[in-house]
């Protein structure tokens, strides 16, 4: 796909480029949503929220290869939001162990959505999808410190909650 020639059809509302646009990235933001999230449904709605917001202000976009950053930014910024202001903490003690006592993906998984929401948000965008501190920065609106103590924090409560699960 030529991203500058499909946005800059998407910016004449040309309903053939946006579809184009929307499923060469719902699936990774689909994945970031429900990884930040745990709710498949949140995830779609998240998901259909970026997409419309990314096309209202497609016009501000002064790149088109930093699309894919930008719009990752956008979800970001509505997943916080989601979390802080709507969604309650999940419960450790809802977590289940394997019969097995070693730990599993869907532990980890769980240990993880166990996380406060900020320091949750920060361990996925760094660790999972790759952001840098200064992108995790700008699109949750805190300071790259803040945003490197959040993932210290994330590391170690993870840590803490998977350590007696070690052998």
């Amino acid at each position: 796909m030529n991203l500058p020639a499909t946005i800059s059809l998407c910016l004449q509302n040309d309903r053939v480029a946006q579809r184009k646009l929307y499923d060469s990235y719902k699936d990774n933001l689909y994945t970031i949503a429900v990884r930040l999230t745990n709710d498949i449904d949140q995830a779609n709605d998240l998901l259909q929220d970026t997409f419309i917001e990314a096309f209202k202000n497609l016009a501000k976009l002064k790149e088109p290869l930093y699309f894919h950053s930008w719009i990752k930014k956008i979800l970001v910024r509505k997943t916080y939001y989601y979390l802080n202001h709507v969604k309650k903490s999940v419960s450790l003690e809802s977590v289940e162990l394997s019969q097995r006592e070693k730990i599993d993906v869907g532990y980890i998984e769980q240990a993880i959505q166990a996380l406060p929401t900020k320091s949750r948000t920060v361990f996925v965008m760094c660790e999972v999808e790759g952001f840098s501190h200064k992108e995790i920065a700008e699109a949750m609106d805190i300071t790259i410190g803040t945003s490197k103590s959040q993932l210290n924090y994330a590391k170690t409560k993870l840590k803490d909650m998977l350590k007696p699960h070690l052998h």
